[in-house]
């Protein structure tokens, strides 16, 4: 190789060497750059990852190895110690992991606190760590699938708290002893339970509860055991969703009563599988005239018919000043003349119902005067003579404006139905049919039934007519 082709080629390598150079450069620069962040900004970065990751993070840079003990959020979920590979030892590492957790941390409030056990545990530890948390935490979440009761200390410490500001309690099944009959919640905000068995203190029926800043409450599957009367005093509320539908809760029957005062609520929803089991009051009926109600009432017994009948009532009547209401399960208003004994629902303007009898039906028509939007899931076989035994309620000559009718079947009943919507919905612009099956809209039975509602007499000048089937 001569020499001019030798100084060609270590021209070409020092020029190669010069090109790498600036990239090593850029990286040291940029590992200089991240370790020149300030301690608070990288300990807030690290804050938003789970918190086994952000301990794992740390590691990564002698000077960040102590950040992850200044974080403000503690996410922990003990699925993250356990693997297929590994499978002893899961367990443990959790346990020591959150002790060490609670003990080096050195936030003297955490922003969150929150907790996944998926496996079982001896829940001591829980109620070990309960009081720590809740003395630290402004937001909390504990979710476990094993039964547990909270601890003395445990329960005082939760009814005692003033830094909560959001609480989401979602077990399997916790019993807590409410340690006084009355507690005061400063700061909170936002209040979710769910498998939660509370019973009120030996010294009263009544347990009073203080939530000046609380708007959302939620609980699923909860009862209040030993007490007649739950009082909340909620002067920001806007939204209730109560469920009860475990299978096991379905036998019960409480005697509670849950009071709501100084509220302004826009959303009230209760679900309950066979009957409704508390008497809700509003101490100011007022403050729920713009609401939105929902309640839906499943599989209800004949011998839980009289009861739940009773407490429907009282719900409605309480929310006679409420905006919009859809309500599943009219079968329980069906049983007794407790629509006529319903106050007028002067607000109304929008009606959802489950599967309804002509008779709740017109009943509830006449109730409602300024009804704009009205939609039933399907009418039951009702004698058809009751829509002319009375006067044709007022929202259909002045402001009904929209009809949804499912789950057709093409009865003469429900023509009926139809037939009086059609000439007395003065203002009507839309009306529609939305068939059971698709197999109905192209049999004989439907072309007789358009056939038929067509040649009837209309009381509108225009309205759409649509007819679709159930997806």
């Amino acid at each position: 190789m001569n020499s001019a082709s030798l100084a060609k080629m270590e021209g070409s390598s020092s020029v190669e060497g010069n090109q790498k150079l600036p990239k090593r450069k850029k990286m040291i620069n940029d590992e200089d750059t991240m370790s020149k962040l300030p301690e608070p900004l990288i300990s807030r970065i690290l804050s938003f990852l789970p918190t086994k990751d952000a301990v794992r993070t740390s590691v990564l840079s002698k000077k960040w190895l102590f950040c992850w003990t200044f974080i403000t959020r503690l996410d922990l979920d003990d699925t993250d110690f356990y693997s297929l590979k590994k499978k002893t030892g899961g367990k443990m590492s959790f346990h020591n992991f959150v002790y060490r957790a609670l003990l080096h941390t050195q936030t003297s409030t955490f922003e969150s606190f929150s907790i996944l056990l998926a496996n079982e545990y001896d829940m001591s530890l829980l109620n070990t760590w309960i009081p720590n948390i809740l003395t630290r935490s402004r937001n909390l979440r504990v979710e476990t699938h094993s039964k547990m009761s909270f601890s003395a200390l445990a329960s005082h410490s939760l009814f005692d708290s003033m830094l909560l500001e959001e609480v989401v309690l979602k077990m399997d099944s916790c019993a807590i002893r409410v340690p006084k009959i009355f507690a005061r919640f400063a700061s909170l905000k936002l209040l979710k339970l769910s498998g939660i068995l509370f019973t009120l203190h030996s010294s009263s029926k009544v347990l009073t509860l203080s939530f000046p800043l609380l708007k959302v409450f939620e609980t699923v599957n909860c009862r209040w055991l030993n007490g007649n009367r739950l009082h909340l005093i909620v002067p920001l509320l806007e939204r209730v969703v109560i469920v009860e539908d475990a299978v096991s809760m379905s036998n019960e029957t409480s005697v509670l009563a849950i009071y709501f005062s100084r509220f302004s609520m826009k959303q009230f929803s209760y679900c309950g599988l066979a009957n409704i089991s508390y008497y809700f009051k509003l101490l100011d009926s007022s403050s729920a005239h713009n609401a939105s109600v929902n309640v839906v009432v499943k599989q209800c017994p004949t011998n839980r018919v009289t009861v739940t009948k009773t407490r429907a009532f009282v719900l409605l009547n309480e929310f006679r000043q409420m905006k919009c209401v859809e309500f599943e399960g009219c079968e329980v208003l069906a049983q007794s003349k407790v629509v006529a004994k319903l106050p007028s629902f002067e607000m109304l303007s929008h009606l959802k119902l489950g599967l309804v009898s002509g008779e709740v039906l017109l009943g509830l028509l006449l109730k409602s005067p300024i009804l704009k939007t009205l939609h039933f899931k399907g009418v039951s076989t009702f004698d058809t003579q009751v829509l002319n035994s009375v006067a044709v309620p007022d929202c259909l000559t002045s402001t009904l404006q929209v009809v949804k009718f499912d789950k057709l079947h093409g009865c003469e009943h429900e023509l009926c139905l139809a037939k009086y919507f059609m000439e007395n919905g003065l203002v009507l612009e839309r009306i529609s049919f939305y068939l059971v099956s698709l197999w109905l809209g192209k049999s004989k039975i439907m072309e007789k039934f358009k056939e038929k509602l067509f040649s009837f007499k209309k009381g509108f000048s225009f309205a759409i007519i649509e007819f679709s089937y159930d997806v």
